[in-house]
């Protein structure tokens, strides 16, 4: 199931906003500072997904937008520039290893970090879409998440 969201986090790197829908008047900029980034090594990876796909997520295929950077040790920031207003669950995974997935352990742990908007717990599994979930409105909204490792 992790693998899924990582094929899903991985995919979204490289789509952007342009052709995936035609954008309302009404757009803000959605900004997510990760904290707990512990090393620089590998990509750093986000997924921002829509309602539509609240029932699968993390899991879902169905993703909005999505980004990657270079990882850096600390704190990194993300904006993803006019999102239509509305509600969005962010998730990111930390590719250490520049493998292209998040690395799990015999016992279903990831070994690299991961984290989710709202920084819920997930000590049982991934958080709900509605756990992660936030709302974009004016001009710009800012989320934080902390990764786990």
């Amino acid at each position: 199931m992790l693998r899924s969201l990582i094929a899903t986090t991985a995919t979204a790197a490289f789509m952007t906003l342009g052709g995936l829908v035609a954008l309302p008047a009404a757009a803000a900029d959605l900004a997510v500072e990760v904290q707990g980034v512990r090393s620089g090594a590998g990509h750093l990876f986000l997924a921002v997904q829509t309602p539509q796909a609240a029932s699968k997520f993390p899991y879902a295929e169905e993703v909005f937008a999505g980004t990657h950077q270079q990882a850096h040790e600390g704190t990194m920031r993300f904006v993803f520039h006019d999102l239509p207003v509305g509600r969005y669950a962010v998730s990111a995974y930390h590719d250490e290893n520049g493998n292209g997935e998040l690395d799990i352990g015999s016992a279903g742990i990831p070994m690299e970090g991961y984290g989710f908007a709202n920084n819920p717990p997930s000590h049982t599994g991934p958080p709900s879409f509605d756990d992660a979930a936030v709302t974009v409105s004016g001009a710009s909204t800012k989320v934080m998440m902390t990764l786990t490792y």
